[in-house]
């Protein structure tokens, strides 16, 4: 039988994806300098502290304030005094983690051009949600989510100076603003919990059964000397190990543009 997996939720306050992972009998812990907006497993405090503790799957949602394209008038200032390069260097943390499972979430930014293009593009209306907000994953060892429930893309504003926003995201200025345009929407958290951990566990699954199919093949190998050995290649087909996961990202990514947002 499987064990829950241990799984790591970084840059999370709000405890949505958490939560999800929670639900389904996971051992899930977020992590971020603020404190938890709800109860559960949270480390407050620097995530390096805890990036290497032998997890199954990192989830991260790095900060974007200085790496996505709704700031790009800003960029040469972020650039000239360092900001953007602490963006970049701080998202690649986790795209370098030793971790076996690793997506990491971003708004559309540098980093396609920085590092390398995301493996998917998705959106809240995808998942339950009238609202629009292109967000990119990059995944290493995980598939691209499947939608669960397409819905409106919900109404828009344009702006004074003409730009189109989503209605959700045209907020009046307040503290509170910067969160709520930055969290996690629960057809979503809810999708990378249930998506992700089926596909581990029935991996792990798979993995066991191909071991013990090896296990009598070698005692039947060893009794009769009639059976030939797996090749490196079918022993690998057998355990479930696909290297050709990664396929080309949409091509959504080619048609966003300036007016994506964070």
């Amino acid at each position: 039988m499987n064990k829950p997996l241990k799984v790591l939720i970084a840059c999370e306050y709000s405890g949505a994806v958490r939560d999800a992972f929670t639900a389904l009998g996971h051992d899930a812990t977020s992590c971020d300098l603020l404190p938890t907006e709800t109860p559960g497993q949270h480390y407050q405090g620097d995530v390096c502290d805890i990036l290497d503790g032998g997890w199954d799957m990192v989830i991260a949602f790095p900060p974007c304030t200085d790496i996505c394209v709704s700031g790009a008038k800003h960029f040469a200032a972020k650039r000239a005094d360092g900001r953007q390069q602490a963006g970049v260097d701080f998202f690649m943390l986790f795209a370098n983690c030793q971790a076996p499972r690793v997506a990491i979430e971003n708004p559309i930014g540098i980093m396609s051009s920085q590092w390398r293009k995301p493996d998917q593009i998705i959106n809240p209306f995808q998942f339950g949600h009238e609202a629009r907000k292109p967000t990119c994953l990059w995944l290493k060892n995980l598939p691209k989510l499947t939608p669960t429930k397409i819905v409106s893309q919900g109404e828009f504003h344009v702006t004074k100076g003409g730009n189109k926003l989503p209605k959700w995201y045209n907020l009046p200025p307040s503290k509170d603003r910067w969160k709520i345009r930055s969290a996690t929407f629960k057809g979503i958290a809810e999708a990378m919990a249930q998506q992700w951990s089926a596909f581990v566990l029935s991996s792990q699954t798979n993995f066991q059964n191909a071991n013990a199919a090896e296990n009598l093949g070698a005692k039947s190998t060893k009794s009769t000397m009639l059976t030939a050995p797996a090749s490196a290649h079918t022993t690998l087909k057998m355990k479930g190990i696909n290297w050709s996961m990664r396929e080309e990202p949409s091509t959504a990514y080619e048609q966003a543009n300036n007016e994506d947002f964070c």
